[in-house]
């Protein structure tokens, strides 16, 4: 169970919550100095952004290509960490309906992040579409084709409150869990209803979070841990398992 793995890692080093403190610097691999990215660095992963992007076939011209996360900010690990590459365009020169733009960008993305396997200085690029309009809560944004940063990472004084983040951290992991032990016996409907509800939560911990506190508000970190012990992707597959079970069953009757 991914519940014990994180009780037990809480004693080691891969302890995802110890993995939030700040580092006095950062990262030496990506970083020449705190102004300076390392050229090789920036030239491949502006090299991904431009190979993913042309592969969409959009039209809307690139306003600019960002590195964000804890790779541009203090709070890098080692084991944790990835690229945050994102594509800034105006989803309006796409479709006046933005929203459905939006839909479209985000399935593009999630589709070449499952087939592709990069890692630039052992850490994983996972690429981005952003609108330009859209609100980025991140302390540290680097603008690689302007090879400025449009925001710089401060070296602020931040203590992640451990016992108050494992505790609703483990509260919702109980949660998914006992969708899963039950799983068998609810009906599609019953597994969609409570898949929706702890997702709800975990969106909505995030985004208050994410709005009043920034990117290290509790809600963001606890749905890190989340992620960091694959109780996020434990939860999209329980949904998608429940989907097909449904119509296997229908099939099964006929």
């Amino acid at each position: 169970m991914q519940l014990k793995r994180f009780l037990e890692f809480k004693k080691t080093d891969l302890d995802p919550i110890k993995s939030f403190k700040l580092k006095d610097e950062l990262n030496p691999k990506i970083w020449d100095d705190e102004d300076v990215i390392n050229k090789d660095v920036k030239d491949d992963l502006l090299e991904i952004a431009n190979d993913f992007y042309s592969g969409t076939e959009l039209e809307a011209e690139i306003k600019d290509i960002i590195l964000t996360g804890s790779l541009a900010n203090y709070n890098w690990n080692e084991k944790y960490s990835d690229y945050d590459l994102h594509i800034v365009i105006d989803f309006s020169e796409i479709n006046k309906d933005e929203e459905l733009v939006k839909k479209l960008v985000d399935s593009l993305k999630t589709i070449w992040n499952l087939e592709h396997d990069i890692k630039v200085k052992g850490y994983d690029v996972e690429v981005y579409i952003q609108g330009h309009k859209e609100p980025h809560s991140s302390t540290g944004v680097y603008s690689l084709l302007n090879d400025e940063w449009n925001t710089k990472p401060s070296k602020k004084d931040f203590e992640p409150n451990e016992e108050l983040i494992e505790k609703k951290s483990v509260s919702i992991m109980q949660q998914i869990d006992k969708i899963e032990e039950q799983y068998e016996e609810l009906s599609h409907e019953e597994v969609k209803k409570r898949v929706k509800k702890v997702w709800d939560k975990i969106k909505n911990l995030r985004k208050e979070s994410l709005e009043s506190e920034g990117e290290f508000g509790l809600g963001n970190l606890i749905f890190k841990v989340l992620r960091r012990n694959d109780y996020i992707g434990k939860l999209i597959s329980i949904k998608k398992d429940s989907y097909t079970k449904q119509f296997e069953n229908k099939i099964i009757k006929k």
